[in-house]
């Protein structure tokens, strides 16, 4: 899997690229500036963010925020040092799939990673372990508009192209689609549309 990383202390973030890259991974880029990040992520369309908490001048937490806005197919995981209650928001409200805390062996990183990329949501270090977001399976929670939005995430139709077939602005089409994601107990568009074919709420093919 490739990897982008941002981390303000510059030792940690080396230290973090060399174990990261030793285990099988490939490290994209690395960052100790936020700033940096977002543009680091269109560039290199990683497999996984891996951002820290606590960033200079800015909150790990909000730019995750943003990066689920404009990459909702990227997986995200923060970096902390201890169990902030509004770390544990980002995750409990799908933002991020992972908080890891960094006191923890690489190893245990590294396994919380492949974790995340096959779908589950982990906390690494945290008091309470939290197993994979479960699916719901109840077709009434989907409005009809996002049943046509589901349709089209199925068809593998992308953002814009559904704004111009829905009529609608691309913002909205991302607010279904994220509707449409949390309602499935998923966080990725391919998982979206596999577990409508799965649960019957669209036609395989």
């Amino acid at each position: 899997m490739s990897l982008v990383l941002c981390d303000d202390h510059a030792m940690f973030l080396d230290s973090l690229a060399d174990a990261l890259q030793a285990h099988g991974h490939r490290v994209a880029a690395s960052t100790s500036d936020p700033e940096q990040l977002p543009g680091l992520v269109r560039r290199h369309e990683p497999t996984i963010v891996l951002l820290d908490v606590h960033l200079p001048g800015s909150c790990g937490v909000t730019l995750a925020r943003q990066l689920h806005e404009e990459h909702p197919d990227t997986h995200l995981v923060l970096l902390t040092g201890s169990t902030e209650a509004f770390v544990r928001a980002a995750y409990d409200d799908g933002t991020v799939d992972g908080v890891v805390n960094k006191g923890t062996a690489v190893r245990n990183l590294d396994s919380a990673l492949a974790r995340v990329v096959a779908g589950e949501r982990v906390l690494v270090g945290w008091p309470v372990a939290v197993g994979p977001v479960r699916r719901t399976t109840d077709l009434d929670l989907l409005t009809e508009r996002e049943r046509e939005v589901l349709e089209l995430i199925t068809d593998g139709v992308p953002t814009a192209a559904m704004a111009l077939r829905l009529g609608v602005s691309v913002n909205t089409v991302r607010t279904h689609v994220r509707s449409v994601m949390h309602k499935l107990g998923v966080h990725q568009r391919a998982k979206a549309a596999r577990a409508a074919v799965d649960l019957g709420l669209v036609a395989a093919g």
